[in-house]
């Protein structure tokens, strides 16, 4: 099905919002499913990790010094085999995106963009490397800047909330530039900035709105489920100290951990619409690729050429 949506365009503040919406609305259904084909076997994974945890997480208590150690090596691996998992959800919805804003139609399924992210597997670890190498580095600065920020009454979280904004699309948009040839994956952060810093503000502030109404959602999508297995812990087992001696409490946090975290990570793919909007405008302005479309339209039939 072709789609009715112009992804290169100069757009405003209030554009962006407005054509996330208008995307969203059109590939919804199609979106949703092509992805979760994909995230079956990822979040078996994922539900077989979480209950291997929290069975170490009960030998704590009798555990010596040594097991212990052998507990939180087990746990930073854990979260890496997470961040690689998470990895993977966002790398296919990036997929999705280029594959959707390529082809301008739905006329394709989760085969192709299993074997997009499979062909470009070597850019995402690589730029996965890179990302972390920056973060460490902006680690300090930006806890310095989010510190001074909370001090300020009413905006301060606020602008909290749209400088981590910015660095989300920051990052994704210097890997699409790295994705697509025009950068490499180590000057892609700084030549991305260079290119964001001219309409950082509207940049941030949409995708803290798009965010920001994707956590209400999610605040509410989560509340009914930690309420549904709430309940059913408390009326099988009960809220004591053999909650995580039995197999049952176990399996209640596994299933509920993996649904929570599931929610979360479809909160990140449904940015990557909003992100790869805002990447198409900067690279719009920057790079002016439709300025051919825009030259050949001009001898068309409304020219009266």
């Amino acid at each position: 099905m072709d789609i009715a949506f112009e992804f290169r365009k100069e757009r405003k503040l209030g554009e962006i919002v407005q054509d996330f919406i208008n995307l969203l609305r059109i590939v919804l259904k199609h979106f949703f499913y092509t992805i979760f084909r994909l995230a079956v076997i990822p979040l078996c994974a994922m539900l077989v990790l979480i209950y291997y945890i929290t069975t170490k997480i009960n030998l704590t208590s009798t555990a010596n010094f040594d097991e212990s150690l052998d507990i939180i090596w087990i746990a930073i691996i854990a979260v890496g085999a997470l961040v690689l998992i998470g990895m993977v959800f966002f790398g296919l919805a990036i997929e999705y995106f280029i594959l959707l804003k390529s082809s301008r139609n739905t006329d394709f399924n989760s085969s192709d963009v299993w074997q997009a992210f499979v062909k470009h597997i070597t850019s995402y670890l690589k730029f996965l490397v890179v990302a972390i190498l920056a973060l460490l580095i902006l680690a300090i600065p930006f806890m310095i800047c989010a510190l001074i920020l909370a001090f300020i009454p009413l905006v301060g979280s606020f602008a909290i909330g749209i400088l981590g904004a910015f660095i989300g699309v920051w990052f994704f948009c210097a890997f699409l530039f790295y994705r697509e040839g025009y950068f490499d994956a180590f000057s892609s952060l700084q030549q991305t900035f260079s290119i964001l810093r001219k309409k950082i503000f509207d940049y941030s502030v949409s995708s803290y709105i798009v965010s920001f109404i994707f956590q209400i959602l999610l605040m509410m999508l989560s509340l009914m489920p930690t309420i549904i297995f709430g309940l059913i812990a408390y009326n099988t087992i009960g809220f004591d100290e053999t909650f995580f001696n039995s197999l049952l409490g176990r399996m209640i946090v596994s299933l509920g951990a993996t649904v929570l975290v599931f929610l979360s990570i479809v909160y990140y793919m449904s940015s990557v619409l909003v992100y790869g909007i805002i990447y198409e405008t900067a690279k719009e302005i920057r790079f002016g690729e439709d300025i051919y479309e825009k030259i050949g339209r001009l001898g068309g039939p409304e020219h009266g050429l």
